[in-house]
């Protein structure tokens, strides 16, 4: 999707792109990287004099954003990641931040996987598999970072550039068709590399029990993020650490013998998805599922918890990499407790919703 450009071999490919004619615009990356890699060099050891012109063009890379007719110039690959990085130091010492960087992170589903990505990148992960069927709406754009601009577009295709444009060194492979159950290359099953941790973000309940199937015979751990209301519920399935552990903590059973037309059976998925998330949301979500396929079209999410959800996902993948105590379980975030209190709950005109129907409604979110 991009070309990154070595002065030292591709200075007639960098000469020609900045021509005024070729209508690329070019930025400068060093402006600004030169007083700021001389800072977080100072207390360390011999560094290159970023005084010299000719010192910094040798440490530079130019790199092509085509979708953006943009060439940006910037320090080569170990000197960006140290400059990008560099208000990490403390929080993340020295060997977290390049076990975090040489991770393998798998997103399925970029709703609120877009904002898993875009926080694992955030804090130094490079390395991510990412996969999604769907293409960008209208209705998106109450939680996704989009542009009107990219209506239409894949999702995996906007996470790809926004990954790219972060950090041009990252390394992405994009599943445009979606997680393919049949397609080892996702997981790493068929001689790839397997995936240090996958966030599950997916709508699809037949892929989501069959995506932790796999991932349990490999032995990948699994995180699922679900925003409820302006909260959200996490799931840590660490099949790492144990082999045995059940699909959703064994919440909805094991699933043994179900093939995928059984799991998308209206009957078994109403049964299956309110095992799996229970019947402990926000009273207002409650109300909310009560209007999809009327006044709402589909699940009802918010930008706050669609981040929030994004942030504690990607917590809880680079605490898993980094080897943190993290069991398998469910985790609460209800930010509106925190801030509120009892408030949170005294809204009892959104409580008055049937059992049935709300299990019912909970099976259209897979």
């Amino acid at each position: 999707m991009i070309e990154i450009l070595d002065p030292k071999t591709d200075s007639r490919r960098i000469d020609e792109l900045l021509q005024p004619n070729c209508g690329m615009h070019y930025v400068d990356g060093w402006k600004s990287a030169r007083s700021e890699l001389a800072a977080i060099d100072a207390f360390g050891p011999a560094s290159p004099n970023w005084d010299d012109d000719r010192v910094v063009e040798d440490s530079s890379r130019y790199i092509v954003y085509p979708w953006r007719s943009t060439m940006v110039r910037l320090p080569a690959d170990e000197h960006f990641y140290r400059l990008r990085t560099a208000r990490n130091r403390y929080l993340l010492d020295d060997d977290e931040q390049r076990q975090w960087g040489s991770a393998l992170i798998g997103v399925a589903g970029l709703s609120v996987g877009a904002s898993v990505v875009s926080v694992c990148a955030l804090t130094g992960a490079r390395r991510f598999r990412i996969a999604d069927l769907d293409t960008l709406g209208p209705s998106n754009l109450n939680r996704l970072q989009g542009s009107v601009c990219d209506l239409g577009m894949s999702k995996v295709t906007l996470a790809q550039r926004r990954l790219l444009e972060t950090d041009p060194y990252c390394d992405v492979s994009a599943h445009p068709n979606g997680y393919d159950s049949l397609d080892g290359s996702f997981l790493g099953s068929v001689g790839e590399e397997q995936l240090s941790v996958l966030a599950e973000e997916m709508d699809d309940l037949a892929l989501k029990v069959v995506v932790r199937q796999q991932a349990r015979v490999l032995g990948i751990p699994v995180v699922m993020a679900t925003d409820n209301g302006d909260n959200v519920i996490l799931d840590v399935e660490r099949y790492d650490l144990d082999a045995e552990y059940p699909l959703f903590h064994g919440r909805a059973g094991e699933f043994t013998g179900m093939d995928v037309s059984e799991l998308n059976d209206p009957r078994n998925r109403i049964r299956i998805a309110s095992a799996i998330v229970g019947s402990d949301v926000t009273p207002r979500t409650r109300y909310s599922l009560t209007q999809v396929g009327r006044s709402l079209p589909s699940w009802p999410q918010l930008g706050t918890a669609a981040n929030a959800a994004g942030s504690v996902a990607g917590l809880a993948a680079r605490l898993i990499v980094l080897g943190a105590d993290m069991q398998s379980g469910r985790y609460r975030v209800d930010l509106d407790r925190i801030l509120l209190g009892d408030k949170a709950a005294s809204a009892t005109r959104w409580n008055e919703l049937d059992e049935y129907a709300f299990a019912a409604l909970m099976s259209q979110r897979y």
